[in-house]
């Protein structure tokens, strides 16, 4: 449905903010009223917009300054509010609840404007803030990849899930990597006007829509700090030895503990099980293969021990989003 009156657009600045998020939230608004104007036969806008925050003066995560902030609680309730990053998404969850405790008095605000029929629309640790403001209620959210693990960790009561770039509940849309901020703002164009806009605002920004899941993305990084050094050990064992079959029941019992006891002191440690640990790892080493050489994608497949190349395909297809020869077409520096 195409909706003819300008919607109001407050989009939100806070200290540590991500620059880029922010201004290209701006940019794209600007190049979506340009293109409607230019190749739609109008002289209307589609967005109004106003940076909106607790101060009239931020400071970016990179050191840039953000001026011409409207004090949030000088503003009235704008049609959509777009959250950016708020921080960087490579925080601890320690240091990202401290973030967001400087924050606290947008909350109320965003909750009560979201109660009163404004959408909400979040761009990855721009999450985190509403989750924080208690909007989500429960519905599945998105974020970066790298910040999953500090999503959990804040928000056990919320659903997080960072396979998805994009995630629309109507009343809040949820986006994933600070970078996926111009699919969210084209989406909102697409929504609130047409398709055809998006995609003419898209390539006069020269931004193809795309709105695959950002697992495509993700690297495997896991977790060694945790300070079990059974676990350690296991773990060191898998990455050296990956292309062989683990042996958990040999592992345990070298290590007179019970399999289920290990496995699940290893989940506790690690967040996966040895043999989803042992998947994972695989599945990265393969991606190195991919971006890196033309070795055939069977002979890749074997040489990390899967003796069943169909298997591993659907496997690499479900924790990447993309089949082999998509995920080489991509990223490989040798194509």
């Amino acid at each position: 449905m195409v909706k003819k009156s300008v919607l109001n657009v407050g989009i939100v600045v806070n200290e540590r903010c991500q620059a880029s998020s922010v201004f290209a939230v701006t940019d794209l608004i600007i190049a979506a009223n340009y293109t409607l104007q230019k190749y739609f036969d109008t002289n209307a806008s589609l967005f109004n917009y106003q940076l909106i925050g607790l101060k009239t003066s931020v400071h970016a995560y990179n050191g840039s300054q953000i001026n011409s902030v409207n004090k949030i609680q000088d503003c009235k309730r704008p049609d959509i509010v777009i959250l950016p990053g708020a921080f960087e998404s490579v925080l601890t969850a320690e240091y990202s609840q401290k973030q967001l405790s400087k924050m606290s008095r947008l909350f109320t605000t965003l909750k009560q404007w979201h109660q009163d029929g404004t959408t909400v629309a979040s761009v990855c640790t721009g999450n985190f803030i509403l989750a924080s403001a208690d909007i989500a209620a429960g519905r599945t959210l998105t974020c970066h990849w790298a910040s999953e693990k500090t999503a959990h960790q804040l928000f056990p009561q919320e659903c997080f899930d960072t396979n998805q770039l994009l995630i629309d509940h109507g009343d809040i849309i949820s986006a994933g990597g600070a970078m996926s901020v111009s699919q969210l703002v084209l989406y909102l164009v697409s929504r609130f006007h047409s398709r055809e806009l998006a995609l003419a605002t898209g390539k006069l920004m020269m931004i193809e829509l795309n709105q695959n899941p950002q697992s495509r993305f993700a690297i495997f990084k896991p977790k060694t700090t945790h300070g079990d050094s059974m676990v350690s050990k296991l773990q060191q064992t898998i990455e050296s030895s990956f292309e062989m079959e683990l042996d958990i029941a040999q592992y345990a019992n070298k290590a007179g503990i019970g399999e289920r006891q290990l496995c699940r002191r290893f989940k506790k440690a690690t967040g996966e099980t040895p043999l989803s640990y042992l998947q994972r790892f695989r599945v990265e080493q393969v991606k190195i293969g991919l971006e890196s050489s033309n070795k055939a994608i069977n002979n890749l497949i074997l040489d990390v021990g899967y003796e069943d190349p169909t298997s591993f395909r659907r496997l690499f297809k479900r924790l990447t989003g993309l089949t082999m020869q998509e995920y080489r077409s991509r990223f490989s520096a040798t194509s």
